[in-house]
């Protein structure tokens, strides 16, 4: 089977290994030059150590820190398995391991599967009706803090943060649905301390998109399959470096097997936390905390062994508390 894959970003380049490795004539497709640094470059440890170690790569030798709190409006949880690891690095050694002439010798013409790994812009598959992408602003600053990750949040439209990058170095970034970045901005910075300084090397600007894959259907149109945040592979939370792993070995174990039909009925079976946080999300910010509410155990069961240790009582606390903005 000849595939092709649009798109070298964490769920392409895994993805492309993965296929490389079981022999598929196979080949990759990328518009920029070298990866950017867009996204705080968080990523759940065990999951992603675990997967990454499929295709030969030893995650430990990216990770950058390992937060002990997630200090959320000032609220401390303890970190069970986040890391921030450098994402642009290992992209970069893993675009450096690719035979760039695989790139050529495949062509949508010859292809039997074009793989839509362009994260929101969905560049292959159909555009989705009311799709739900937040603009989002991120630079790398120099700070001294305790390098934890630090969230600040008001209302129920986006939230900032502040991720470390270690030596000093931080992700400083803000999403919010309409790009009011400002409040969020300000609000994270007046309560941890990040000051404005004239000490940054970076600014990136993105979209992301929050949608669940049940919203983001079809995922097989023709020959085109997609995969990552083109389907909607990013929690509620915003998290979608591990998912996107996740979903490309779906993709992976679907093409392998020929079961290429199996995808999209294992794709919602596996995110089905995913389709949770986002209607928890959602009930949230339409202000239906009825509906919101009965959603909470599950998501805490999940993100208690994804993430960080919380209860459903801290989760509810926490909730009140960014409302009241």
């Amino acid at each position: 089977m000849k595939v092709q894959i649009y798109g070298a970003g964490v769920a392409g380049t895994f993805l492309y290994f993965l296929l490389k490795q079981a022999g598929f004539d196979v080949g990759i497709c990328e518009r920029r030059r070298s990866p950017d640094c867009r996204c705080a470059w968080g990523i759940t440890y065990d999951e992603a150590k675990a997967l990454y170690k499929e295709i030969g790569v030893n995650l430990d030798e990216y990770v950058l820190v390992r937060p002990e709190y997630v200090v959320i409006n000032g609220v401390a949880f303890k970190n069970k398995n986040v890391v921030i690891f450098d994402k642009k690095r290992l992209l970069e050694d893993l675009w450096g391991r690719m035979d760039l002439k695989d790139a050529e010798t495949l062509s949508a013409q010859q292809a039997d599967i074009l793989v839509d790994a362009t994260g929101y812009e969905r560049a292959l598959l159909p555009k989705i009706e009311n799709d739900r992408l937040y603009p989002t602003m991120q630079t790398v600053e120099t700070h001294d803090a305790d390098e934890n990750i630090y969230v600040y949040a008001r209302g129920a439209t986006g939230y900032a943060w502040a991720f470390p990058l270690g030596d000093k170095r931080w992700h400083v970034g803000v999403g919010e649905a309409e790009g009011n970045f400002s409040a969020l901005l300000n609000g994270l910075r007046e309560k941890y301390g990040f000051e404005v300084n004239d000490k940054l090397s970076c600014r990136c600007d993105a979209l992301i998109r929050l949608l669940p894959p049940s919203k983001c259907r079809p995922f097989i149109v023709g020959k085109v399959v997609g995969v990552g945040e083109s389907i909607g592979c990013v929690s509620g939370a915003g998290e979608g470096n591990a998912p996107s792993l996740r979903c490309a070995k779906l993709l992976y174990e679907c093409l392998r097997s020929g079961r290429l039909e199996d995808y999209e009925r294992r794709v919602l079976k596996h995110f089905r936390w995913i389709e949770n946080e986002h209607k928890f999300v959602e009930a949230v910010q339409q202000g239906r905390l009825w509906r919101a509410l009965p959603l909470l155990p599950k998501i805490v069961a999940v993100e208690s062994k994804r993430a960080v240790g919380h209860s459903v009582a801290d989760v509810r606390a926490l909730l009140k508390l960014i409302l009241r903005g």
